[in-house]
């Protein structure tokens, strides 16, 4: 029922068009806000340990040394350790970096980290997946007649038909291709993270069609 008319293609594009920006834009705030957020949170959090270095030295090398002492090192050895940091140009930033590590298990260097570009590398990606179901229907059905096997015209039905269906294998294409590269360099067989990608991305497709197919009903 929701293939019908010459228009169908101009919906489609519109709609989809308008879901990818939505979309997109979405991801790429969130993405923005949520490293945004989370590096503040552990500057906030480095510097109120800085301060209790700075404070409570004796306390912190202590601690640090018993943690040291729990992976393994000798007390003596442990103890050389924090001597040669203590006798570092850049002592409290080094112990800073250690306790970091120690407390939360992040390094500073990973806050540096720009949240403007993971989020326009969020945008690019979610806009680029989602143009692939578009593809089909930019192509007007003068283009699916030349595909069409028994040659000449075929009514609008069939060419609606037949763009949904290469929508549905495009799409089904890339997400096993995703998830096929994502599981490349992990212990995961890579078949098994295409497969699983596709299923998950189909199951979603789905829930998204059913509830917007049973509200367009209900409303009439």
């Amino acid at each position: 029922p929701c293939l019908n008319g010459e228009e169908t293609d101009k919906t489609v594009l519109l709609t989809g068009t308008a879901g990818i920006l939505a979309g997109a834009f979405s991801m790429a705030v969130g993405e923005w806000l949520s490293i945004t957020a989370e590096n503040e949170h552990h500057l906030a959090e480095i510097e109120t340990e800085r301060l209790h270095i700075v404070e409570h030295r004796q306390e912190e090398n202590a601690e640090l040394m018993d943690y040291f002492v729990e992976q393994g090192l000798r007390a003596e050895t442990a103890q050389q350790v924090i001597s040669d940091l203590e006798g570092h140009p850049e002592a409290t930033s080094r112990l800073l970096n250690f306790h970091a590590k120690f407390h939360w298990g992040i390094d500073e260097e990973d806050l540096s980290g720009s949240a403007s570009v993971a989020a326009i590398v969020s945008f690019v990606a979610f806009a680029s997946g989602g143009l692939i179901p578009l593809l089909p229907w930019t192509c007007p059905c003068s283009v699916v007649e030349s595909w069409h096997a028994g040659g000449g015209a075929i009514s609008t039905d069939l060419c609606l038909k037949v763009k949904l269906a290469l929508t549905v294998a495009l799409s089904t294409v890339a997400m096993f291709t995703v998830g096929f590269i994502l599981a490349l360099p992990t212990p995961t067989n890579a078949f098994y993270g295409g497969f699983r990608h596709t299923l998950c991305g189909m199951g979603a497709a789905a829930a998204t069609f059913g509830i917007g197919y049973a509200i367009g009903a209900a409303i009439g």
